[in-house]
């Protein structure tokens, strides 16, 4: 026992003496970041939000690999509020996480954050503290390496969010009503007649007689979405050049797939981890990664880069160069009658659990019937190479009357396109943009279907054009499966491995987001080894994207790379599929591991991972040493107009 209490002891030191060597000569590098409540106008019209030194988002935050970052935060508001360097490896009392191992910042104080900068990447920093992420506390940091692998003319930061002028806190009864009105809104919604326009009432019936609520991928209906605080940016670019775009996704709870109407972006780097170059014409980013892409331009003009959200409601724009406007296809919306293929056998109907309905019972996942990944079995490789089989799939030709569903409903049938559908051939530039020299529109509300009266005007049958979202090729998913780290992350065969299986798991009525059908309790902490290789496969059994992130650690996502299989720090775990990460367990701490799903997050979507034999640092506030999960800790917060 005292052989085994030593060597832990040592394990713990290790990291921080490695930190010290170099601290001497280590360049400090200092910011000073003023959170406040302010007036902000995104959509139009004033409404409150919460700003880092006056702006939408804070600053960029720039390092260099070996400084040592202090970072001074104020607070000038009147509520609690904290910063998580997401991303950031950073010893467990700068992690930003309240009541966990860290005090929140009380209204007037100031607290001082100083960590060693151990990595290089693109990385953000946002509130942990109840809903303030989104009412704007985010921003970008980029930590430059010793030698810089790849040559770019430019380099910019795209940091794109969802922007609601709701408080916060009224965006969460909503959705625990169980109202369907920002699916409404967003022009998402469900019905019989909208099924039978589509020829799919036999899956509508299907899906009402198994209970099951209709599908959506998003829960929030958003006024805008931003690139870099705004609907529509802009960057210079001269002809020919190559451009690094340092993208991140800091948005509450919208995935966006991404496009470049100048040609293929590059992926080198995916949460900060260096990775082969690989091509993509659209791709998928969930909430809180970071991707890396190189682009190049074209002849004069200039080439919108967009990110649209994932249930199609908007988009935002980033024009880079000048010129001629190159506008960027426009994306199908997803086919939401679309079944899922989870079964429609008599034991499916009279399941007693919604997992059963889901064809996922308990049972099934205790024999680890669903542990390899991917979706229902399919493994990660196959499920994204059946998207991309050419590793560089083609936008389609999408060319819509009136651009992106921004007026009333077309009630003509709908093109849909279904996983049956081959993609487009592979073509050397792009051919499916039109060059215009009027700037095209800028990007529409989010939310403006609710106000279109037609009939069918708010419901899914009524876009242009439709596509079964991460099936057909129109529709991407994220580019794990073509991930490759530049350097071997495989452990060493003899090391111990812990397995910990967890399911996602949700009510949507009730609007509560579980692990292993639990919301986050005392009782529910995810028990390590200093000196392990942690395995977690989670299994997720809800309709919906959960983008799960792990603070103080990078973990390996198994994606078919065997040795060289990629580095994150967040992974997008799709429906009815299964992910499986593992982690080399050597920074000693109590670290939070959620779904960066805001809303889900809140709801209980969370875990805390506690290493064995660790302690919290007794010099700290007893405030900072009370457990995250305080009585009430998830309870909603008392509404203030100026949330």
């Amino acid at each position: 026992m005292v052989v085994k209490r030593i060597s832990f002891i040592l394990i713990s030191l290790l990291p921080a003496f490695l930190l010290l060597l170099p601290a001497a000569d280590a360049a400090v590098v200092e910011y000073e970041l003023v959170i406040d409540r302010q007036p902000v106008n995104m959509t139009g019209t004033a409404a409150w939000g919460m700003t880092i030194n006056g702006s939408i988002p804070g600053p960029t935050l720039r390092f260099a690999e070996g400084d040592l970052a202090r970072i001074l935060v104020r607070n000038n508001m009147d509520a609690d509020t904290s910063i998580h360097w997401h991303g950031i490896l950073v010893p467990p009392g700068m992690d930003g996480v309240p009541y966990l191992s860290f005090p929140p910042i009380k209204p007037g104080d100031t607290f001082v954050y100083e960590f060693p900068i151990r990595q290089n990447g693109t990385y953000w920093y946002h509130s942990h503290s109840s809903l303030q992420e989104q009412s704007g506390v985010y921003g970008a940091i980029v930590i430059e390496p010793q030698h810089q692998r790849l040559h770019a003319d430019r380099d910019h930061v795209v940091l794109v969010s969802d922007w609601t002028d709701e408080n916060p806190h009224s965006v969460l009864r909503t959705l625990k009503r169980g109202s369907e009105w920002y699916a409404l809104e967003k022009g998402s919604s469900q019905s019989i007649l909208g099924a039978a326009r589509l020829g799919l009432l036999g899956c509508y019936f299907t899906r009402e007689l198994q209970r099951m609520p209709p599908m959506d991928i998003a829960d929030v209906a958003y006024d805008r979405f931003l690139a870099n605080g705004r609907p529509e940016s802009f960057l210079e670019a001269l002809p020919g050049e190559t451009i690094r775009l340092r993208i991140i996704n800091g948005s509450s709870t919208t995935y966006f797939h991404l496009e470049f109407a100048g040609g293929p972006m590059t992926i080198i780097a995916a949460d900060g981890q260096d990775v082969e170059p690989v091509r993509r014409r659209r791709f998928l980013v969930g909430v809180a990664e970071t991707y890396d892409l190189l682009i190049e331009t074209g002849g004069d003009g200039a080439y919108e880069f967009r990110a649209t959200a994932h249930d199609g409601s908007g988009y935002a724009s980033v024009w880079i160069g000048s010129g001629p406007y190159h506008p960027a296809p426009d994306i199908p919306r997803p086919n939401m009658y679309h079944p899922m293929d989870h079964g429609t056998g008599l034991r499916h109907i009279f399941a007693l659990t919604p997992a059963g309905v889901m064809g996922m019972p308990d049972r099934a996942v205790r024999a680890g019937t669903f542990d390899r990944p991917g979706m229902m079995g399919m493994a990660m490789e196959d499920m994204d190479h059946m998207h991309h089989p050419d590793h560089e799939p083609e936008s389609p030709v999408m060319q819509h009357e009136h651009g992106m569903d921004h007026g009333a409903a077309d009630h003509s049938a709908p093109h849909i396109m279904g996983k049956e559908q081959a993609p487009p051939p592979p073509a050397a530039a792009r051919e499916d943009t039109q060059t215009t020299a009027f700037k095209p529109p800028a990007p529409p509300s989010g939310r403006r279907f609710g106000k279109i009266f037609h009939l069918l005007a708010a419901d899914a049958s009524s876009a242009k054009s439709l596509a079964v979202d991460g099936m057909a090729p129109e529709r991407p998913g994220t580019p794990y499966g073509d991930l490759t780290a530049v350097n071997p992350t495989a452990f060493g065969a003899d090391r111990p491995v812990r397995e910990i299986r967890l399911t996602l798991d949700g009510d949507m009525e009730r609007y509560v987001w579980m692990l292993n059908n639990r919301v986050l309790a005392e009782s529910d902490v995810i028990r390590i080894r200093a000196g392990e290789v942690v395995r977690l496969i989670m299994i997720n059994r809800t309709m919906m994207h959960h983008p799960m992130h792990l603070h103080g650690h990078f973990f390996r996502v198994v994606n078919g790379r065997g040795d060289f299989a990629p580095l994150k720090h967040t992974v997008d775990v799709a429906p009815m599929s299964t992910t499986v990460i593992e982690f080399n367990a050597v920074e000693p701490g109590d670290w939070f591991f959620h779904c960066h799903l805001l809303y889900h997050m809140e709801s209980g979507m969370a875990r805390v991972v506690h290493y064995e034999d660790y302690a919290i640092d007794p010099c700290l506030p007893a405030s900072a040493r009370t457990s995250i999960w305080t009585p009430g800790i998830f309870r909603e917060r008392p509404t203030s107009s100026a949330t």
